[in-house]
């Protein structure tokens, strides 16, 4: 068999990768195809990984283990709450299989070149879509707050993940630039371009929250680093320009100052009016507080299953004096609680929330263990801006977000070393260990 027989599926996989890095924030049927044709390619993936006599590492078996143990209680849940098992099979693969492709697909991107080529088109079609959407913010084309993309792509979700892939970004080149201080415009161009696209070209308030929180614990993940005066300055330097950036910023100022009188107004409500609350806060507010009321209803220690959610949502709603035909309830997914703790906590009760908290705990674990430091900070930062900014999206819910959130666990975990700076000088074309 020739090296070209032997490698096709890696070449397939390298092409499907960067398909899916690029389609990822602006077509969901191409992300989607992606996605299978990458499902279809890791069996090849596994029996050259087994081939190599390859091996998981104890904390890697323990989070995959962690991913189908949740599966398998998704689907308990379900039976639990009396439906078949077809059915809740069914809802299995709606509710977690972007967390479950991540077991399927682990062998395919174990290979550090193939989780590079993912990262860099990940990254170029975040850094090309943000600076177009600055750019023509800058030139008067585009009005501050909106997307270049709504007049001819249906992208209507690339605002919900923009938040995290762009400040996700940012945090990790800024640590490239720690590690490697020679690569300075090179890193510096593009964290200046998506900073400026996020205060001056975006209406995502997410964003700037995620932003501040990702910094401050990107700096204490560095804080070694930075009792090194000449980083020190550095450091202090780069929090000047954000704060600069958003004081100076009218869609930040804009932006936020609704969501306070959002929330205020909401407080000011009785009961009844709060059922027709309208606006991304109000609503939001209102969610919680009817999922709070199916929680309430329910077992507590298994939930109620994913299946029955909708129904159960919608009559907690009448009881707080929603009625069906009413603006909020026509207008809104009202089977989202869009917190995903709460979705979790409700469908899969206490014993599923532990469950997937601990994924991503576990997540931080096998990383906090990888000698690539790029590797080990840029993981855990991206998983402190999911589970922040799903306290008022969804993540597993919504598939693109999910297939976002499962796209950089496999980056940033599945490889031994991504190697993001080419410390390697001739990538590995074969598998390497988890």
């Amino acid at each position: 068999m020739t090296a070209y027989q032997s490698r096709w599926h890696e070449k397939a996989a390298i092409a499907v990768v960067w398909l899916f890095g690029c389609s990822l924030f602006t077509s969901v049927a191409l992300s989607n195809i992606a996605v299978l044709g990458l499902v279809l390619l890791a069996p090849f993936a596994w029996r050259k990984f087994g081939k190599k006599t390859q091996s998981l590492s104890s904390d890697t078996k323990v989070f995959l283990g962690l991913i189908l143990v949740l599966c398998v209680w998704d689907v308990l849940t379900n039976l639990m709450a009396g439906f078949s098992m077809g059915a809740s099979l069914k809802a299995l693969l709606h509710d977690m299989r972007t967390l479950g492709f991540v077991v399927v697909l682990w062998a395919i991107f174990a290979n550090p070149y193939l989780a590079r080529a993912a990262f860099w088109a990940v990254c170029v079609a975040v850094l090309v879509l943000a600076s177009i959407n600055f750019l023509l913010t800058l030139m008067g084309r585009l009005p501050q707050g909106a997307y270049f993309t709504k007049g001819f792509m249906h992208m209507s979700h690339m605002s919900h993940m923009y938040g995290q892939a762009l400040v996700g970004l940012v945090l990790v080149l800024a640590q490239m630039w720690l590690v490697r201080p020679n690569l300075s415009w090179r890193v510096w161009v593009p964290m200046a371009l998506l900073i400026l696209s996020l205060f001056l070209a975006s209406e995502r308030r997410t964003g700037y929250v995620l932003l501040l929180a990702g910094f401050g614990l990107w700096a204490v993940l560095n804080a070694k680093r930075f009792s090194v005066s000449q980083y020190k300055w550095w450091f202090l330097l780069a929090a000047l320009v954000v704060v600069i950036g958003a004081a100076s910023s009218g869609v930040v100022h804009r932006r936020m100052a609704l969501a306070l009188m959002e929330v205020n107004e909401y407080l000011a409500m009785s009961p009844q009016e709060r059922v027709s609350a309208v606006g991304a806060v109000r609503i939001r507010m209102q969610y919680v507080s009817t999922v709070l009321e199916v929680i309430k209803q329910s077992n507590w220690w298994i939930g109620i299953g994913s299946i029955d959610l909708p129904n159960a949502y919608q009559a907690a709603a009448s009881k707080l004096g929603l009625e069906p035909d009413s603006y909020a309830w026509s207008k809104y997914n009202w089977s989202n609680p869009h917190n995903e703790y709460l979705f979790m906590l409700a469908t899969k009760g206490v014993v599923g929330l532990i469950f997937y908290l601990a994924i991503f705990a576990q997540a931080c674990r096998v990383a906090w263990r990888k000698t690539d430091e790029v590797q080990r900070v840029g993981l855990v930062v991206f998983v402190f801006l999911f589970m922040l900014s799903i306290t008022t999206n969804s993540m597993m819910v919504d598939m693109e977000e999910g297939h976002f959130t499962m796209l950089i666990l496999l980056i940033f975990l599945a490889p031994k070393s991504l190697d993001l700076l080419g410390a390697t000088k001739e990538p590995q074309p074969t598998t390497a260990s988890a």
